[in-house]
């Protein structure tokens, strides 16, 4: 078999390259990105993926799988719209039709509900983008479930939590904080989170978000709507209770911004049926997601 990966030199792809190289070292892969750091241990394409020659060169007939991972973040989707449509639109939109007739992992987002949200939220939750990067996930998994009903595509689309811990001052995440806690829990710095301790939010660890990409890509399941993956609702205040086990939180600090509560910070309940049923799974408790995490930075 032979896997294609977008975006693989990103936090989200090296941990799915680990984890294929780990569990399934038969598998071969093409890696691709706009740049890398070092050797791979596989063969690289470099190029912008609105380019449809690096497109062509991505998919060729060899590929049986693409994994498609590669985005603009959150918060340079809302500063940049025309860019989030080329990247988060157009370019998803172009490998559905590039993978005719064969396997599509398309990494969606949980921004598609937008908010305020009901509790719990479920499979039945209807999306509501309230930003540019929802709402063009959000058309993403339209076309993808119109090309699934059609026979035209195999796959599924999987809407990620918050993924945690993305490097320090990861750019144009409006979630970045989420990561901060972590890095700075272990280094004993100083941070400000911008929501109070009752906030809450849904993680899931870098592992767990490759592992469950990985049963995605490996699987023979195809499904018509996007699936929501099973995330961790966790309070924040639990959060650094948490962390302080493990590490220094004594230079964490609490000034709540509404905007970034209300977008990052009010998330209910969350029950996932159907991708429990597809055999995707949580970090099982709070204490092991951050177990995880602190022993992944």
């Amino acid at each position: 078999m032979r896997i294609a990966i977008t975006g693989a030199a990103g936090f989200v792809g090296q941990a799915v390259v680990r984890q294929l190289r780990q569990s399934r070292p038969d598998v071969d892969l093409l890696l691709a990105d706009r740049a890398f750091t070092g050797r791979s241990a596989y063969p690289t394409l470099v190029g912008d993926l609105t380019d449809p020659a690096i497109v062509r060169a991505l998919c060729g007939p060899e590929i049986e799988v693409l994994l498609h991972l590669a985005a603009l973040p959150g918060g340079a989707a809302e500063r940049d719209p025309q860019a989030s449509r080329a990247i988060n639109l157009d370019v998803p939109l172009a490998l559905v039709e590039a993978m005719a007739g064969r396997r599509l992992i398309l990494a969606g987002s949980i921004a598609v509900f937008g908010g305020p949200l009901p509790t719990p939220v479920d499979d039945a939750t209807p999306p509501a983008p309230a930003s540019v990067y929802g709402a063009h996930k959000y058309m993403v998994e339209i076309a993808f479930a119109d090309a699934v009903r059609r026979g035209a595509i195999q796959g599924m689309a999987l809407r990620l939590p918050g993924i945690v811990a993305r490097p320090a001052a990861a750019g144009g995440f409006g979630s970045a904080f989420l990561s901060d806690i972590f890095h700075a829990a272990k280094a004993g710095t100083p941070t400000i989170i911008p929501v109070a301790p009752d906030a809450t939010s849904w993680l899931m660890s870098a592992r767990a978000c490759a592992a469950n990409l990985v049963t995605a890509a490996l699987s023979d399941a195809t499904a018509q709507q996007a699936v929501t993956l099973p995330a961790l609702q966790v309070r924040i205040g639990d959060l650094v209770d948490t962390l302080a086990r493990f590490g220094d939180v004594q230079r964490l600090t609490f000034e709540e911004d509404a905007t970034t509560r209300r977008t990052f910070g009010s998330y209910p309940p969350l029950t996932t049926r159907c991708a429990d049923d597809l055999g995707f799974q949580h970090d099982r408790s709070l204490t092991q997601l951050v177990e995880t995490v602190l022993a992944d930075i």
